[in-house]
């Protein structure tokens, strides 16, 4: 019985490669627009949470396609939207939490929880769109919001936002740049400081740190060798060359 189930097991996670593999040349191809499926849901149970939720709209997410349009003109000529959002329904469950352990197996054991979860719980998904869970949280200083992320495997993301107009345009920042890691895109910041990584992650790396914006996949304006901080909007953010090659935008 436990070697069928060790069978099983891998006969699933061969087809899911196999399913990931046509997911990301369909969806870096860039002949289609990519869809970008936003399912809220409440993090933390609060009432004020889901009084948030509840006015919500695609307006709201407008700025996250308006970024991916402008960031476009710089590497193509062709008169394409590449990236629209969709507002999805509420989700009133949570997805598996991701594992404190680095343990490949592990890991690779939750992806595939969390693509069996998504799969469930995404009612508009379909193989080319990308289904993006925005867990709602209230404000609280003395709690860090666990860390957002974005798999390729599976076109899943997980965003952990604060629930509030005032942090509308930081959330579309995360937002984007979890649409980037679901389609390839790396971290251009040193994991351990959080500092945008010279070059890649600067978005005009000739003026050093004389910086006005940050590189979406740095996340961060560089200010110092130790010093960074985070936009304000999406307006104050770019998409560097070395992403765009990531993701199917510029040929090497």
């Amino acid at each position: 019985m436990k070697k069928f189930r060790i069978i099983i097991l891998l006969l699933i996670l061969v087809f899911s490669a196999f399913y990931t593999k046509i997911q990301r040349l369909e969806s870096t191809s860039w002949a289609n627009t990519l869809p970008v499926l936003i399912y809220p849901i409440n993090a933390d149970g609060q009432l004020l949470t889901d009084n948030y939720i509840s006015t919500l709209g695609e307006n709201d997410f407008k700025n996250v396609e308006a970024f991916f349009q402008r960031e476009w003109r710089h590497y193509s000529d062709l008169d394409r939207v590449p990236v629209e959002v969709f507002l999805m329904p509420v989700i009133d469950r949570q997805p598996p939490p991701a594992p404190s352990s680095s343990n490949i197996l592990v890991i690779a054991l939750w992806s595939l929880r969390l693509r069996i979860w998504s799969y469930r719980y995404a009612s508009g998904s379909t193989q080319q769109s990308v289904n993006l869970f925005i867990r709602y949280h209230q404000m609280d200083e003395n709690k860090r919001l666990a860390h957002s992320l974005g798999l390729q495997k599976g076109l899943i993301g997980v965003v952990n936002g604060y629930a509030g107009q005032a942090y509308r345009e930081k959330n579309n920042i995360v937002i984007a740049h979890e649409v980037l890691h679901t389609i390839g895109a790396t971290d251009k910041y040193n994991l351990q400081t959080g500092q945008p990584i010279f070059p890649d992650g600067f978005a005009i790396p000739k003026h050093k740190y004389q910086q006005t914006k940050a590189e979406i996949m740095a996340g961060k304006i560089p200010l110092s060798l130790t010093e960074a901080i985070m936009p304000d909007s999406l307006k104050g953010v770019v998409l560097g060359p070395k992403t765009a090659k990531e993701i199917g935008w510029l040929n090497e």
